[in-house]
């Protein structure tokens, strides 16, 4: 049985990486980061501020089992796509600002009933859905949370 899924990215540049999403999330690192003999980071967890994980970040090239990613044709790849829920429009204003730096917006902010949403792929190539649920939708907020919670 599965309790929990971890989202994990491997990322080009993954300092630059980790500066950004800390700040675009309000996140903090958990210990030190584990870097390989080059100082290129190899494993960093990012924390919420009440200690749960949100995400973790290695370079790119730290991706495993690279001979049986590239023995596929290069249209295909490991797709990542996060949706991050947020219960204040102005904490989704305040990522949706410091992600959209050197990104591709495939969505600007916008209402999709009484909820407001973005889509990001950011510099790094990661895709996000960012979407601030409205009171009378809070009721996928619930879904969500139960699911998250297991």
């Amino acid at each position: 049985m599965t309790s929990r899924i971890g989202n994990h990215i491997y990322a080009k540049g993954a300092t630059e990486a980790v500066k950004l999403y800390k700040e675009a999330f309000e996140l903090v690192e958990k210990g030190e980061p584990w870097l390989d003999n080059e100082g290129l980071i190899i494993h960093q967890d990012l924390m919420q501020k009440d200690g749960n994980l949100f995400l973790g970040v290695t370079e790119y090239n730290h991706l495993p089992n690279d001979a049986f990613i590239n023995k596929f044709s290069t249209d295909v790849c490991p797709p990542m796509l996060f949706y991050v829920f947020y219960t204040n429009e102005a904490d989704l204003q305040r990522t949706f600002t410091v992600l959209s730096n050197n990104a591709t917006l495939c969505r600007e902010l916008e209402a999709e009933g009484k909820d407001i949403i973005c889509e990001i792929l950011d510099k790094f190539g990661v895709f996000w859905h960012l979407r601030f649920v409205a009171h009378e939708n809070r009721s996928l907020w619930n879904v969500m949370n139960l699911f998250n919670s297991r």
